[in-house]
């Protein structure tokens, strides 16, 4: 898949479900590399601020400034994560103080490759070449007594400009299907269940709304879906 695919998806539909195979024209999802990113998210720390009470969700935090004419990703000084109550009405309206990512993560060549792609397809879709990048490892656990939540506030926007669901791994659940509506009439434009690792939706946040099924679990007394989530703003100067 070219850079000029993917803008045309987007453009035309709003979001793009595609792999990272075919986005980066290279077998990514395995070999020690992927094996050490995606077993960073067995180190992740448990979400405290679940209104919710649901202890069912860890994560990791970590922004970033991406520059595509100069080909730089620069790792942001570590702040804690903020919603407005208008957009998040669970967990909005406080500071979230999450753990960053490891270091071999946030400086890793796997991750820098993946925003650098997303960033090189929103530059030729908007003549933007520089974006702020909040990013999430996302852990959702799926237990007997309790459901994992990939969405716990429903469908909705996150207030940026284009976002990024990655799935790094999926275990021994059913459910975690994912939609996406248009953003003007709620219509739901398409339902794609994120399987493999490597698999992603990438969506226009302005134009679109998301939700995310629930997670039971399958085969085990408890699963997971791991997911990475970047989300992409247009940055000044």
């Amino acid at each position: 898949m070219t850079d000029s695919e993917a803008f045309a998806g987007l453009r035309e539909q709003g979001f793009l479900h595609s792999a990272l195979t075919a986005a980066l024209g290279a077998e990514v999802t395995t070999g020690a590399d992927w094996e050490a990113f995606a077993g960073s998210w067995d180190n992740l720390r448990q979400d405290a601020y679940m209104a919710d009470g649901g202890t069912y969700r860890f994560r990791r935090y970590a922004e970033f400034l991406v520059d595509t004419e100069e080909q730089g990703l620069t790792l942001l000084p570590h702040v804690p994560y903020s919603q407005p109550l208008e957009l998040n009405h669970l967990n909005g309206g406080i500071d979230r103080h999450f753990e960053p990512f490891e270091e071999h993560v946030s400086n890793g060549a796997l991750l820098g490759d993946i925003i650098h792609w997303c960033a090189g397809t929103l530059n030729e879709l908007t003549g933007c070449g520089r974006w702020k990048v909040q990013s999430f490892q996302n852990r959702i656990l799926a237990r007997d007594a309790e459901a994992g939540q990939p969405t716990p506030e429903g469908l909705h926007r996150d207030g940026v400009d284009y976002v990024l669901t990655l799935l790094v791994d999926r275990r021994h659940v059913e459910g975690g299907v994912s939609a996406v509506h248009a953003a003007d009439t709620r219509e739901c434009l398409a339902e794609v269940l994120l399987e493999g690792p490597g698999e992603f939706l990438f969506a226009d946040d302005v134009r679109m709304l998301h939700s995310v099924t629930p997670l039971v679990t399958a085969g085990a007394t408890q699963g997971h879906r791991d997911v990475l989530i970047a989300m992409f703003t247009r940055a000044d100067g």
